[in-house]
């Protein structure tokens, strides 16, 4: 993904400006900055959930070399097939008149041509991967019946179903415990290797143990750093 002088405006009020920076498979790309600052905004941008009030513009935003800004909606649908986002608090957004099962299979069933035997089984392979032992059980399970860490990663089930080549994370280990933080960590490790990363947070701890590249946005814009860049600056 190439991002290049993006910018976000609300009538006209920069929300966003003068955004960039350009992300590769396997790396992995920590954007933080104050609450606020538009960070939440940014990562919606980037799969194109922008309210129609908003105005996105950018000098190139593209995926493989393709721009994101010219596609039409059979072609965004398949855009977003490849690039996945993670909302932020998102066990509040699954579905909850779904079963896990359900959500999963509507999903497949949009992006592929698997039946609902083949969906089952893909899912459970994710399950297996993620940590979850009960599969049939989680299976049936719906939103309300899962505690936050589950949720959290039934989210990463759901976005990485489609084996994306970007995963975005809002906030992926917020209001979390520490072994479910590290649960976490631990399959964004494992990810790496797959795809690139985008992780929006707080946590400097995730920055330290994932990224390669920080992008800070401050006052609407940005400044993007290497990890060891941006360390080295912090700690003198």
């Amino acid at each position: 993904m190439k991002i290049r002088n993006l910018n976000l405006k609300l009538k006209e009020k920069f929300i966003l400006s003068n955004i960039n920076f350009t992300l590769n498979s396997n790396e992995i790309l920590f954007i933080t900055g104050e609450s606020g600052s538009g960070k939440s905004l940014l990562a919606k941008a980037l799969v194109r959930l922008i309210d129609s009030k908003f105005d996105l513009s950018a000098d190139e935003f593209s995926l493989d070399g393709r721009e994101i800004l010219k596609l039409d909606k059979k072609e965004l649908r398949m855009f977003r097939k490849n690039v996945a986002l993670i909302l932020q608090d998102t066990e509040l957004s699954l579905y909850p008149y779904l079963d896990i099962g359900s959500m999963i299979c509507k999903i497949l069933k949009t992006h592929t041509k698997l039946n609902t035997k083949e969906c089952k089984k893909k899912a459970f392979e994710y399950f297996e991967i993620l940590g979850f032992k009960d599969k049939d059980i989680l299976w049936h399970s719906y939103a309300n019946e899962l505690s936050v860490g589950m949720a959290r990663r039934i989210s990463l089930v759901l976005a990485l179903i489609c084996e994306p080549k970007i995963l975005i994370c809002d906030e992926i280990t917020s209001s979390l415990d520490y072994e479910n933080s590290r649960k976490i960590v631990q399959i964004l490790t494992n990810l790496k290797d797959k795809m690139g990363i985008i992780l929006i947070s707080h946590d400097l701890n995730l920055l330290e143990e994932l990224a390669d590249f920080v992008l800070i946005i401050e006052n609407s814009s940005s400044k993007f750093y290497s990890k060891n860049e941006f360390l080295r600056l912090n700690n003198a």
